[in-house]
């Protein structure tokens, strides 16, 4: 069950496809890979910054308050997933290491597991749980500003 048995792209492409038919989405998958990012050490400003919306929305997705999320923050999670999942966020200073140890301690402490630790195929579906634990990750790398396309990117859209 590797993250790699399709392509990236095909992964993004699909996710992103399946979320602009409808007007609001099962937010399940969206919370999952946001919880998976704090489990590699992203916190909620960091994300909330890429996804162009405010940190209280992508505070409420993770916390499982918000039940259907709009196609924009869906499509651009994905995206930002997909540039994400396996990156840790810059520590270049005292307050990205704060940050970054904090969310690391909410991931721990709520069980999230990182991306490895989640199935791709089961993701979006309604109700998924995933069948792994919170495990320390390192990463292959540092993550680095993003920005989602521009099909998916709404200023402060919200959750």
């Amino acid at each position: 069950m590797g993250r790699r048995d399709v392509t990236r792209t095909e992964r993004t492409r699909s996710c992103t496809a399946r979320a602009v038919d409808e007007p609001r989405l099962d937010a399940g998958g969206t919370a999952w890979r946001l919880r998976s990012l704090i489990a590699m050490g992203h916190d909620c400003s960091r994300i909330a910054r890429a996804l162009r919306t405010s940190p209280e929305a992508v505070q409420r997705v993770v916390r499982g308050q918000s039940q259907t999320v709009t196609p924009q923050l869906r499509a651009g999670a994905c995206q930002l997933w997909d540039a994400w999942w396996d990156k840790t966020p810059p520590q270049r200073n005292t307050a990205e290491r704060r940050a970054a140890a904090a969310a690391l301690r909410q991931a721990e402490r709520n069980n999230w597991p990182a991306a490895a630790g989640l199935d791709e195929d089961l993701l979006d579906e309604p109700g998924y749980r995933p069948w792994s634990q919170y495990r320390p990750a390192t990463g292959t790398g540092e993550a680095t500003d993003f920005a989602a396309s521009t099909e998916s990117r709404r200023k402060k859209q919200p959750a």
